[in-house]
């Protein structure tokens, strides 16, 4: 019999952002007995809307009350654990809670960011200087990961993270996975036309950023990257700034990575890196900076020492002598990134985290 688990969030994002993502693949999964052992007790969210006053209020009081009232009536009906799908809801975690509760963490870099040293200067990861709200704001969220039985990392560099913050704690690692057979191109290849035409010229060599513009995402390098470049190299060089620049739908963003020559990922820090493994499940070469934790998804040879601008350079002018080579034809599917994304299925994330969550209930 499956044990039914009662799944917790604050505002009700939607799958457009990365949290609200990952929030509603754990629910659906979850509702259609994709993780072994384990189903759907129910959500517990509240919808983004109020003002200032209303969302403090509700954010402090309102909403843990109403999580803590419904871990208690849950426990009831049989309802085994309480699992926060996410490390900025952890002060959702009740005091004196009637289940046990487990905390996905994504990244730690708001709750305690750091600053990495680059060829370009220092790199700020995390917001270093909040307000008033925030420091308590954090202080509630710290209470809340100390309450947690379980610290669910979605990488080793995470875990590591979190031991040194909290080293009795028990923690688990569960990576993402990703729906092979929906960005195969083998078998579901879009068409070039959702990703070339207006939004990457087809006579280019057509590269691809997916993130924000926030520093650690290191959209300056790779700027400074593509301008010091060769000139015959440059100009036929068309860089993609995905979420940064242009936004594509879940259809186009598959496009992207399989019409284009490679996934640039120059990133300064990650949680995991997710644009790195969807882009290798569409057969997309990937060039990433050798730093955690995406150097724990992207194949090793695909990895570039983060400071050495002169090694991205090389490996960009590889590219493009590969696509003049081909002459204007398709670029096959990566057979080495298709094998290195099928070590993160669905099947795997579902297995580690009814692992983790059976160890809990042990």
């Amino acid at each position: 019999m499956a044990h039914p688990v009662l799944v917790a969030r604050g505002g009700a994002l939607s799958r457009s952002s990365g949290l609200g993502r990952a929030h509603h693949d754990l629910v659906d999964r979850l509702t259609v007995g994709m993780i072994p052992e384990f189903s759907l007790h129910g959500v517990v969210e509240h919808e983004l809307e109020g003002g200032a006053a209303a969302r403090y209020y509700r954010r402090r009081r309102g909403h843990p009350a109403r999580v803590l009232k419904a871990a208690k009536v849950a426990k009831e009906s049989g309802t085994r654990l309480l699992h926060i799908s996410d490390q900025e809801q952890a002060h959702l975690v009740p005091k004196d809670s009637p289940l046990p509760v487990s905390v996905t963490i994504h990244d730690l870099f708001h709750i305690a960011p750091r600053v990495v040293n680059l060829s370009e200067g220092p790199v700020q990861v995390g917001d270093a200087e909040v307000g008033r709200a925030r420091q308590r704001d954090l202080e509630h969220l710290m209470g809340g990961l100390e309450r947690a039985d379980l610290l669910i990392c979605i990488s080793d560099a995470t875990r590591s993270e979190v031991q040194q913050m909290f080293p009795d704690k028990l923690t688990a690692i569960v990576p993402h996975g990703t729906e092979l057979e929906y960005s195969d191109p083998y078998e579901k290849g879009r068409a070039a036309t959702l990703f070339l035409g207006p939004k990457a010229p087809g006579d280019k060599c057509n590269l691809l950023f997916v993130g924000s513009d926030e520093p650690r995402k290191r959209l300056a390098f790779l700027d400074m990257i593509l301008e010091g470049l060769a000139d015959d190299i440059r100009e036929d060089i068309h860089l993609t700034r995905v979420g940064a620049d242009v936004r594509l739908t879940d259809e186009e963003l598959i496009a992207a990575y399989q019409h284009c020559e490679a996934l640039m990922f120059p990133s300064a820090a990650e949680g995991f890196g997710l644009p790195v493994l969807e882009a290798m499940a569409a057969g997309c070469p990937v060039l990433a900076s050798d730093l955690p934790a995406h150097n724990e998804v992207a194949a090793e040879g695909r990895l570039l020492p983060a400071d050495d601008a002169d090694a991205w350079r090389d490996a960009i002018s590889e590219l493009h002598s590969t696509w003049k080579t081909r002459g204007g034809l398709p670029r096959p599917p990566d057979e080495e990134a298709l094998a290195q994304a099928a070590e993160f299925s669905i099947a795997a994330w579902s297995e580690h985290l009814a692992d983790a969550w059976s160890e809990l209930l042990e």
